[in-house]
Formats: structure tokens, sequence, C-alpha cells
């Protein structure tokens, strides 16, 4: 049904020498549209039709998934799938209906920022999102939280997702190994955000301190880290949209009977997504544009399906710290813990001086297949100790 202003507005441009279909690819109206009302009078009022709107029925439930901002494709999708009366209308009238809805409330779409497109290869862009009250059917985790390990290539818009039940640091490491593998190597650059996983601060020239096994992660497999800008979740806006969308597209509408079924869904939503769906925007789907990614990629690391994360402690130039029945004085000692968790460790020179004066040594808890790990006597702060202290 078209209003007057329309129909004027189609009137004018054709005044002003524009062709049907000028005026169609402006006004959002097929040209056959264009044609039938220029024929007709400009004050022209349609005909009334009582017939009831099939998108109708689903108000109170529109107005819920909005209140939830579950995207509006996710939104056609669950009226199509209402067990009790389900859609079986067009997208457009849908989307047309909807439209009206969110007028009413005053849901305007919000202004479009100006794009950045990478290169083939160039950079993965990774965030944590986080799910208040999971809708888990198993009563023992009923209001449980989970959080999402969030990927994404810029230049293919390939997306790689997994659910966690915390934001631990080699969580966020084992899951960025585990998206390395997926998309088949190792980008240019990884950019995050000033998570304190990867970031500890920032020095005088305003350069990120980098978190030690972050950066240790990133000079043996090769790319570069990239860190944003405090409160600028702009330069990362590839992977703040997935966030958004994982939220608004596939929790929405969606209950798990528990972490597997979670997991299980999660997979197949990603390759619906990566393999089936064209991306807004390319026009291709995410799959067929990593291909000229792959071509730029740096290749895995051997150790990768087994990386052992590095960590340091730091104790005065008279520790004595017991590693595998060895006792080491004054010196450094590297100690790697791998997935499966097992240990293999090493001594290494001292590498830095205390403020005090006194030498200082590194220990580095890193992760591999050779030894299993000997517990030491109390926490991390006790691992040092003074000679004649009585070490096994």
């Amino acid at each position: 049904m078209l209003r007057y202003m329309e129909r004027s507005t189609m009137y004018y441009l054709k005044q002003k020498g524009w062709t049907n279909v000028q005026i169609a690819e402006f006004t959002g109206h097929h040209r056959d549209t264009i044609a039938r009302v220029l024929r007709e009078d400009v004050d022209t009022h349609p005909k009334t039709r009582n017939r009831t709107s099939a998108v109708a029925v689903f108000a109170a439930q529109i107005a819920e998934w909005l209140d939830k901002n579950v995207l509006v494709s996710r939104v056609l999708e669950l009226a199509r799938a209402d067990v009790e009366h389900p859609y079986t209308g067009g997208e457009t009238a849908f989307y047309d209906d909807l439209r009206k809805v969110r007028r009413a409330r005053k849901q305007t779409p919000r202004d479009l920022a100006l794009r950045f497109e990478g290169v083939p290869g160039e950079f993965l862009q990774i965030d944590w999102g986080e799910v208040r009250d999971m809708t888990f059917s198993k009563p023992e985790l009923e209001g449980h939280t989970r959080y999402f390990f969030a990927a994404r290539l810029k230049y293919s818009r390939f997306r790689y997702v997994s659910f966690h039940p915390a934001m631990r640091e080699e969580t966020r490491l084992r899951c960025l190994i585990a998206c390395f593998t997926t998309i088949g190597g190792v980008p240019w650059g990884v950019v995050t955000d000033t998570m304190k996983t990867a970031v500890l601060g920032r020095n005088a020239q305003h350069e990120p301190v980098w978190n030690p096994a972050y950066q240790k992660l990133a000079v043996e497999f090769t790319f570069h880290p990239e860190a944003c800008a405090p409160a600028s979740g702009n330069q990362k806006g590839a992977v703040e949209n997935l966030v958004k969308y994982v939220k608004g597209n596939f929790i929405a509408g969606r209950t798990f009977h528990d972490d597997a079924d979670l997991a299980e869904h999660c997979t197949q939503w990603l390759s619906h997504v990566n393999t089936e769906r064209p991306s807004d925007a390319t026009g291709q789907e995410p799959v067929v544009r990593l291909v000229a990614e792959q071509a730029t990629f740096s290749a895995l690391p051997a150790t990768a399906q087994d990386y052992g994360f590095f960590d340091c402690v730091v104790v005065s130039r008279e520790g004595l710290v017991a590693i595998l029945h060895q006792s080491l004085f004054g010196a450094g000692a590297s100690d790697r813990s791998c997935l499966n968790g097992a240990h293999s460790r090493h001594a290494h020179r001292i590498v830095q001086r205390s403020r005090t004066g006194g030498n200082a040594c590194e220990i580095a808890r890193t992760v591999c297949a050779h030894h299993h790990s000997v517990p030491f006597r109390g926490g991390l702060q006790d691992q040092a100790t003074r000679p004649g202290d009585g070490l096994p």
C-alpha cells in the first residue's frame, strides 16, 4: 500500500527524466509497481482489504524477542519453527510487518560505520562473550554462566566459536591454537582488546605490555599481536559483531541439555554460517574466501597439538628450587605444561636482577609430554626455599 508522498515522489522523479528502473532502485519498489502508479492518479487511494496479517499472531513473541535483541533473521526462523502456528508466508511480508513494530518501538537502525577491509591472511580478531543463565535443561546446570571464545578472519569472515565455563589464560591460548588449526594456518596478525590474559598494561611510549605467555605464543607461532586502544571496540568490529551474532542467532531460542550438547549444536551452527550462508559483507560463503587466505598463512609449528605455555616467578639469589628431584641453586628453571598434563623442565641462566640487588631467576611453566608433574610443597611462592630447608 503506497502512501501519497511515495506516489508523489515517483511522479516528481519521472518529471525530472528518470527512467522507471532508476525510480525503482531509488524507492525500493519493483519497476512494474512504478509503471502502474504512473498510470494512476497521484491521489489514488488503495482499496481496503479486510484480512489479518499472518505476523499478527506473533506480536507478543516478537516484542519479547526484540527486548532480548534477537536478530530479525533469527526472529523469522523462530516464527517459522513455531509449533502451534508456524509462519508460512514470505520473508518480505514478514520483514515489512516487523519494520512497523520496530518503528513503533522507536528501534530505528543505527548509523553504519565505515568498514575497513583487510587483505587475505592479514587479520584475525578475537574476543570473549558471556552468556548468563544459559538455557540448560539439565537441572544441575540451571542458571549457569558460560563464556565463549570468538574469532573471525577479517577478509573471509570465517568464524570460530567455542564455549567454556571460565575465561582462564590457558583456555584462551588453547582456543587460539584450536582456531589456527581449524582455519589451516596462522594469520599475519591477531587483534585483541586489552584483556589481562593478553595485555598487562601500557608503557611510557603507550605500547602494549604483553602477557609473557601470550607474547611467547606470538613469537613461536610467528604472528604479530595487536591491541586495540582502550574503549575502542570499533577497531575490531568484525568479532564484536560475531559476539552479538552468536547471542542473537545461535543462543536465542535454543535450549541445550548440557555442555556436550551445546558444543555439538555450536559445531553444526558454525558449519552452516561458514559453508552455506553467504556473508552479508562479501556476498560469498566464508569458506570460499578462506581458500585465498590459507595461501598466505604461516604454517603451524610442530608443537601446536601439545603446545607448552610459558609462566615465570622470581626467586632470590639464595633460592633453591627442587625440580624432578634435582636441586638447582642460584639458577633459573623452565617448566612447560602440555595439554595432557605432562611436564618437562630444564635449567637456564639467570635472566634479570631483583630490585634489592640480588640475583633473580625465572621459572617458566610450559608443557611437554616427557615427564609427569612433581608437585611442589606449598603454592607458587613456596616453590623456592633456602638451602638446608629439608627438601626431598
